[in-house]
């Protein structure tokens, strides 16, 4: 047996079982993305994908590093067979979503709240927000449900350290979708890329970059709940299966969530 070298918590695990699992966590992720994709409301080019909303679920079981591994590779390949242009730039807004989902799982907020934010602030020097103070209406309506993740972090935390299994519960459901957010926040900033809505959808107005961006923004939130909500109802008996093998669940990152037995 290859010589047992990373820690994974109580248990020290080799590498190639961790490669072994973000292989299999690839795989399923793939399938996934095979899941029927919401159409963007004025980009027919692009679609949001179902499948997408079981990122977290990779990030709770398999870790924050590993879990975003296995859902980059997903992405590439789905991305690559056959080649799809439009979704290229968005490659890493899901594999965000898994890392998001890990570091939430063992408490690590600062640093998801620092990515979040940061995400927020860069959005606000791109052309369709920037100067916010004037386009201050279109940034809100693009942003104002990523704003509320932030705000909704160490709320989440504190319930899911309450030891009363109802708070527990909704604390996964809000750490799956505030993990969703950081998937759309991404998506959001780098649509707003001169390169991507010009270059690549040739929209070369940028008020009609802004327009998109204002349409509908309560259905896209609504989806996003919705997308919470299957993400949560996967994630519970899948959870609980893999901690109920403990000779599995111990190499894997989903140890943490013990509480969820």
């Amino acid at each position: 047996m290859a010589q047992e070298s990373v820690m994974n918590g109580s248990r020290k695990v080799s590498p190639s079982y961790i490669v072994g699992f973000a292989g299999i966590g690839a795989a399923i992720y793939y399938i996934f993305l095979f899941l029927p994709g919401v159409p963007v409301i004025g980009l027919p080019q692009i679609r949001m994908e179902i499948g997408a909303s079981l990122a977290p679920l990779l990030g709770l079981i398999l870790g924050p590093y590993t879990g975003s591994i296995a859902v980059l590779v997903g992405n590439v390949i789905k991305t690559l067979t056959p080649p799809n242009p439009y979704g290229a730039p968005f490659i890493l807004c899901a594999p965000l979503s898994a890392l998001g989902a890990g570091m939430l799982a063992v408490k690590r907020w600062r640093a998801a709240v620092l990515i979040l934010i940061t995400i927020l602030v860069a959005s606000m020097f791109t052309p369709p927000f920037y100067p916010v103070t004037e386009h201050w209406y279109v940034y809100t309506l693009a942003f104002f449900d990523k704003i509320i993740a932030v705000v909704l972090i160490p709320v989440a935390i504190k319930m899911l350290g309450s030891g009363r299994s109802t708070m527990q519960y909704l604390a996964l459901y809000l750490i799956i979708f505030i993990a969703r957010e950081f998937d759309k926040a991404f998506g959001n900033f780098v649509f707003s890329l001169p390169p991507v809505y010009s270059g690549l959808f040739g929209l070369t107005d940028v008020a009609v970059v802004r327009g998109l961006f204002t349409i509908s923004p309560l259905f896209y939130v609504a989806q996003y709940i919705l997308e919470a909500v299957v993400g949560f109802a996967v994630a519970i008996p899948t959870i609980k299966a893999l901690l109920r093998a403990s000779s599995i669940s111990e190499m894997l990152f989903v140890r943490n969530l013990r509480g969820f037995r």
